[in-house]
């Protein structure tokens, strides 16, 4: 039997899809010479590659193009964009909110 690794065990997580773009996301805007499938999800990512404010900039705006949302400015800190899970859980509370699904009449 193969070990997949666990996306969404935790409550509180995104969605893969999410977790999969936000992972994408964060190696593309911030020109990173890494692997996709070596940045875990689990990673914090400050811990994987050293982020300075502007890097951070860099990503948060690139996340708001990806998902057409825009990060509440009280939400977000350093311990939100940090970890993946709980940054996929937020982008998926957003866009949601922007595209409420629609009730059958």
């Amino acid at each position: 039997m193969d070990v997949v690794e666990p996306l969404l065990i935790d409550p509180g997580s995104g969605s893969p899809d999410t977790m999969g773009r936000i992972r994408r996301v964060f190696i593309e805007s911030l020109h990173l010479n890494l692997r996709e499938q070596d940045l875990r999800y689990e990673a914090k990512l400050d811990e994987s590659v050293g982020l300075d404010s502007v890097a951070v900039l860099e990503f948060v705006t690139a996340l708001e193009m990806e998902f057409g949302i825009q990060f509440e400015p009280e939400m977000l800190t350093i311990d939100l964009v940090r970890n993946m899970k709980e940054l996929a859980s937020y982008v998926d509370e957003r866009v949601a909110r922007r595209c409420p699904s629609r009730e059958p009449a």
